[in-house]
């Protein structure tokens, strides 16, 4: 049995960081077919000549306007013809290997429909620390997992459909989530696959953007808490007053303190909480 890996990789003015995602692509080893697609949203810097340099391992590109990364990954899920679809974001990167170890697990594994892992969180090219997924029974709370470390069948995105633009931050936990619900098979790998930038949107710590996160993430999870019964809603309730209090205690953090730092006084703080609250829904 031989598989076809589809990875795409959205962009938009990525000139200081697409290079190194696309030679973390380029440069893996496998058995296995890997098609190659980048969508760029049409950028105006030199992202896309970086990407016309490594055009003959690139096998689509397209450039031109769209609605942001989701509607780029749309439009990269809707031309892969790979058995297995891996996106990685134009400022992170693939480790050696993780395209080998997902291929293994797949052709072990073959009722398995979607691969997660940890990943490594870096700011500003430095590590921070590495990022464990939750609790999968947690999904239809909030967001437990790291899409770039998600490898997922064709077939999944065949099933549930494609990233649904109303959520301009959170559409990859709607995804995860409907996968989730639609009872396909995931499969956890306890090696980190990818490098994820905490310099991106799902990571910004401007508070209109952290509002807007918690706000679309409680709209999600609503639409899974219909069918669920009231201990599980009080759960949820809890976890998002949580969250809430969570960021409003970390601004003034967020204002002083730069991730590694950041990083540095959680680590020392959760020396005297014994099971964060947070930790359920993944921990770094």
């Amino acid at each position: 049995m031989s598989l076809k890996f589809s990875i795409i990789t959205p962009s938009f003015n990525s000139e200081k960081t697409i290079e190194k995602t696309i030679l973390s692509v380029i440069s893996q080893k496998h058995d296995s077919a890997i098609e190659y697609i980048i969508i760029d949203g049409g950028s105006t810097d030199k992202t896309c000549e970086f990407i016309q340099k490594y055009a003959d391992s690139i096998d689509i590109f397209i450039s031109e306007s769209d609605n942001g990364p989701y509607d780029a990954m749309n439009k990269g899920v809707s031309l892969a013809t790979g058995d297995i679809i891996g996106i990685i974001n134009s400022d992170d990167w693939y480790h050696d290997k993780a395209i080998k170890l997902v291929e293994s697990e797949f052709l072990q594994n073959p009722d398995i429909d979607i691969i997660y892992a940890p990943v490594d969180n870096y700011f500003s090219g430095n590590f921070i620390a590495t990022f464990m997924p939750g609790s999968l029974d947690k999904l239809p709370i909030r967001f437990t997992l790291n899409h770039p470390s998600c490898f997922i069948k064709k077939t999944a995105y065949d099933l549930v459909g494609l990233y649904d633009l109303q959520y301009k931050i959170t559409a990859d936990y709607d995804l995860i989530l409907r996968l989730y619900l639609a009872k396909l098979k995931f499969h956890f790998i306890n090696i980190p696959l990818a490098a994820y930038s905490l310099n991106g949107m799902s990571s910004s710590t401007k508070h209109w953007d952290r509002a807007k996160l918690i706000k679309e993430s409680w709209i999600i999870s609503q639409k899974a808490s219909v069918n669920l019964d009231s201990t599980f809603n009080k759960q949820r309730l809890l976890a998002y007053i949580a969250w809430i209090f969570n960021e409003i205690f970390a601004i003034p953090a967020r204002y002083f303190l730069k991730p590694p730092l950041a990083r540095k006084l959680k680590k020392i703080l959760n020396k005297f909480i014994k099971n964060p609250i947070s930790d359920e829904y993944g921990q770094w």
